[in-house]
């Protein structure tokens, strides 16, 4: 907080009231959503039938303040960037406005000065390297995930060209992780999901807009978008020189679906309604995406537009499910005309999905998207599934409920997963490493304080 104004000489008890009143009002525009610090640490898709179900994280299941009700294109009224690790550029800023200033409250290296558009500071630093970014609403079942892709990050990233990371957490209030994880956090639109709501994501397109708004977004050459439930195995590479953005292959995405078309041309501008093939739309997501910042601004406007038009339309709403927020990112890239090349499971850099994948290939992360069970003579002997972590013990207390690796003869052929099929001795591995990444992760995250405030109680 800036120092407190104290009249001096003044006379006359309506002169003190005056300068009190403006005093109050200046805090009160400039600081009424300043940040507060989170807990800091005590020490140092399942499917059935390997169906896809993983967009079920999207029911309730980016610091950095709008203005609640604001419009987009007006001044941020304020934006924290926190950061608490020693193995990456370490960033501790807090932006009022437009001005960044140094954030003493915090432990390690600080800069200020750097400048969000238009302030006082000297301008942005030359973008370097990679910058990872993961969105997340702070939920437990997010947070839970956060904790443990972080780790892994850390672990993937020294000596590498990922330089900086962000967890983009849109949501009204700070959480538990703001001490622990380099957080940048906007007011979400819908404030209910602070707690509960059906689908968190939809706020995703405004999180990104508002954060891509912020110096913080301008710190790499490239960025690259992930979700909260990866695995880190090693460091992605960097994209040759005049690359185009680089994406993954989710072959449930397919706007040729049938019913799906009519849909996808009825979000497009009319303009574009005969110009845009469903062969153009790019069958990815948001995440994993690794974009340069200025092919990334161009579609924004349209990804924002499409996904709040498709939560306004109960037909569009329906056919595109609980992918609909990944076909919104799809559509505006063609519309902007942002070339995505999408990579192929087993070939892509970006991530494996196991168990619906028997080899890691050059992937540089674990995606535990679905669930695992293996099978014995028709008796269930484990399992392993994200879904059950959505407490805040789970969140505080890791290292109490690590998940079990599977059996040790796994990789012999004995079992049979959910959908039927023989468990592989890829399978197997693939499992194991991901859940022993996992694993490692946990034995040495720091329990959180059970303190007020320093989390929402599980639902």
């Amino acid at each position: 907080m800036p120092p407190s104004r104290r009249s001096k000489g003044i006379r006359g008890w309506s002169l003190v009231i005056f300068v009190l009143a403006a005093n109050v009002a200046y805090q009160g525009t400039r600081y009424l959503w300043r940040p507060t610090t989170g807990a800091t640490p005590v020490s140092g898709h399942q499917r059935e039938k390997l169906e896809i179900r993983h967009r079920d994280d999207r029911r309730g299941g980016a610091l950095l303040h709008h203005g609640h009700g604001a419009s987009h294109g007006h001044g941020f009224h304020d934006a924290g960037v926190h950061r608490n690790d020693d193995d990456v550029e370490v960033i501790e800023e807090v932006v009022y406005e437009d001005v960044v200033v140094e954030d003493e409250g915090h432990h390690g290296s600080s800069r200020g000065g750097a400048s969000s558009g238009g302030g006082e500071g000297g301008g942005d630093p030359e973008p370097s390297g990679i910058h990872v970014m993961a969105t997340s609403n702070g939920s437990p079942y997010q947070n839970w995930q956060t904790r443990i892709m972080y780790r892994t990050f850390l672990d993937a990233a020294k000596g590498s060209d990922m330089k900086h990371f962000t967890r983009l957490l849109h949501r009204r209030t700070d959480d538990e992780l703001m001490a622990e994880v380099p957080t940048v956090r906007v007011d979400s639109l819908h404030a209910e999901c602070d707690r509960w709501c059906e689908f968190p994501v939809a706020d995703r397109p405004d999180a990104i807009k508002k954060w891509l708004a912020t110096a913080d977004s301008r710190r790499g050459e490239w960025i690259l978008m992930i979700e909260m439930d990866y695995v880190w195995k090693k460091a992605v590479p960097m994209p040759e020189p005049g690359s185009p953005a680089v994406a993954f292959h989710f072959n449930y995405i397919n706007p040729n679906y049938p019913r799906l078309p009519e849909v996808m041309r009825s979000l497009m501008p009319p303009e574009k309604r005969d110009e845009i093939k469903m062969e153009d739309i790019p069958c990815t997501g948001p995440a994993p995406t690794m974009i340069r910042r200025d092919d990334l601004v161009p579609l924004m406007d349209e990804y924002e537009r499409i996904a709040a038009a498709i939560e306004a339309d109960p037909v569009a709403k329906n056919r595109l499910g609980w992918v609909r927020e990944m076909y919104a990112y799809d559509l505006a890239a063609a519309i902007a005309g942002v070339i995505h090349v999408v990579q192929d499971p087993g070939e892509t850099i970006m991530i494996a999905q196991p168990p619906a994948d028997a080899k890691m290939g050059r992937a540089s992360m674990y995606h535990y998207t679905w669930g695992a069970e293996y099978f014995k003579n028709g008796a269930k002997v484990w399992s392993w599934d994200k879904r059950p972590y959505v407490e805040t013990k789970h969140v505080r207390q890791p290292a109490k409920f690590k998940p079990e690796l599977p059996p040790a003869d796994g990789s012999e052929g004995v079992y049979n997963l959910q959908d039927g099929k023989k468990v592989s001795k890829g399978t197997d591995e693939l499992l194991r490493d991901m859940l022993t990444l996992i694993r490692g992760a946990i034995d040495r995250l720091d329990e959180l304080p059970h303190q007020p405030g320093c989390a929402r109680k599980a639902l």
